[in-house]
């Protein structure tokens, strides 16, 4: 009796151990397939698995196939070149502009360009002021004598003249029209944005409208024109100023209008200061 319940207690024993052992042996073959792996963070999928953009986003291209973009800095004036022009690359320019620029024209040139000039010239005027010869020997404006012109550049310094307007705005308003309206002629015209040319010392402290410091509000503002509307700026202003900011005072016999001396270094900063033809 005693023998047969001694088996009965090893039987129950050699189970109970093989359970045991089983058990040990499928929690280690668990464990080694998950081995150290972590779940990826939450929004990402899965390793191995790739990603589709969710229907409400679309993937856009770096650069759109044969898009260019234009390098130059349209912020900074045109830089100096290595090289000065010839006359041949004014044969295709139209100068606009005041009287100072008629000064340029009759004292230095370049002789090559056309310049479509009056005294008073104002952004406003050049559509409405009747000044230049027509071909049926009659006065049309500047806008539509600029109709009747093949041209593949415009020089343009105005704004002397209108340094006693009520708001800074308005100049740059019309002047952004005079841009436009060259664009819609030639739409491949290089456009070229003079800097007004300051006046002399003594002009400037004796004249509350013809003075330096709203020249300089209106470069400025010419300047930003430029970057905005991609246009150049030529820093005539810079280049004819002495250290003062001023026009010198033997540039000028009534402190606005150049001599010779000084037309000749505006049109030699012209000569140096130009984007290549295309």
């Amino acid at each position: 009796m005693a023998g047969r319940l001694f088996r009965r207690r090893a039987v129950l024993v050699f189970l109970l151990l093989a359970v045991i052992a089983a058990a040990l042996y499928f929690l280690s073959v668990d464990t080694t397939r998950s081995g150290n792996h972590t779940a990826p963070p939450k929004g990402q999928p899965p390793p191995g698995k790739e990603t589709e953009p969710p229907d409400n986003e679309t993937r856009l291209p770096e650069e759109t196939a044969g898009e260019k973009k234009d390098p130059y800095d349209y912020s900074k004036p045109v830089p100096a070149a290595d090289v000065p022009l010839t006359e041949d690359y004014f044969a295709d320019a139209v100068f606009i502009g005041d009287s100072r620029t008629r000064g340029l024209q009759t004292l230095s040139g370049p002789a090559s360009a056309a310049y479509y000039t009056a005294t008073g010239l104002m952004v406003d005027t050049l559509f409405t002021k009747e000044i230049i010869d027509s071909e049926d020997g009659g006065k049309i404006a500047v806008m539509d004598a600029l109709r009747q012109t093949v041209f593949g550049k415009v020089y343009i310094m105005l704004g002397i003249n209108e340094l006693g307007w009520v708001y800074s705005s308005l100049f740059i308003d019309a002047y952004r029209d005079v841009l436009a309206a060259i664009r819609e002629i030639e739409p491949a015209a290089l456009i070229y944005i003079q800097s007004i040319i300051p006046v002399t010392a003594e002009k400037t402290k004796n004249d509350p409208i013809y003075n330096n410091e709203n020249i300089r509000e209106y470069n400025e503002l010419l300047q930003q024109l430029a970057e905005e509307e991609k246009v150049y700026f030529l820093d005539v202003a810079g280049h004819l100023a002495g250290p003062d900011g001023c026009l010198p005072a033997d540039a000028s016999t009534d402190g606005i209008h150049l001599k010779k001396k000084y037309c000749d270094l505006w049109r030699d900063y012209l000569f140096t200061h130009y984007i290549p033809q295309q």
